[in-house]
């Protein structure tokens, strides 16, 4: 979990390896409607596979709680859920609030995103940020936790990002921030993480209710999807 089998000998050019890639993309970004059933063999014709690596991509994802097993019916695609989501939120707010307290992060390393106004490029800059700040703290299974919890939260910052108040609040706070590091005011950056935390985690509920409708009503069918995703890696 959380890259350490992505760090095995082999694995990265194995054919289970893009099944999973593949597929845990497709989760992540919640391309296939809630409660699909995720058959092997239909998976690894659209991959041009075998079966075996597509059953191990499976097990993997749902070792790592992206997808959930139903005891003889096999795997299928979870709804968002706002507490899982929330839990993850609140987890990288507290590796942050722990490095700017001990003073682990040093800001001048980090530079400003190409553009405000893009909200795909913000919610990069904000993943790149945590885990620059969670690399910091010189712990490696903290830097892995952050990174999980970025993919599985990448979403719903879209979405929430996607909406022009909350783009513009998310900028005016990062400059806050920014600037509140620079200038090693630690409880100003502490405050400034609180706000930006609760505000998104307040927003959560209609956003999980927004992004499991977009999966429920995707218009192209996500064996598409998947097939396009595995002919661009």
């Amino acid at each position: 979990m959380y890259r350490h089998h992505e760090d095995k000998l082999g694995w990265g050019r194995s054919k289970a390896s893009q099944a999973y890639k593949a597929l845990k993309k497709l989760v992540v970004y919640c391309q296939v409607p809630p409660g699909t059933r995720l058959d092997a063999i239909v998976i690894s014709d659209v991959l041009n596979t075998s079966v075996t690596p597509v059953r191990e991509a499976l097990i993997q994802l749902e070792t790592e709680g992206y997808i959930a097993i139903s005891l003889g019916n096999g795997y299928y695609t979870q709804k968002l859920d706002v507490k899982k989501l929330s839990d993850q939120f609140d987890f990288v707010r507290i590796v942050l609030t722990h490095a700017f307290r001990e003073n682990l992060y040093e800001h001048s390393k980090f530079v400003m995103p190409p553009s405000w106004d893009d909200y795909y490029l913000v919610s990069k800059f904000l993943e790149s940020f945590f885990e620059s700040v969670a690399e910091a703290t010189n712990n490696r299974r903290m830097e892995d936790l952050v990174h999980d919890s970025n993919i599985r939260t990448r979403y719903v910052r879209w979405l929430d990002l996607q909406r022009p108040e909350r783009l513009s609040c998310t900028r005016g706070d990062v400059s806050e921030l920014l600037e509140l590091l620079h200038k090693r005011d630690k409880n100003g950056a502490i405050a400034n993480i609180d706000r930006q935390f609760r505000a998104i985690i307040k927003t959560l509920p209609e956003l999980v209710l927004e992004g499991n409708d977009r999966a429920g009503n995707t218009e192209e069918s996500w064996l598409e999807t998947l097939s396009s995703i595995s002919a661009e890696s």
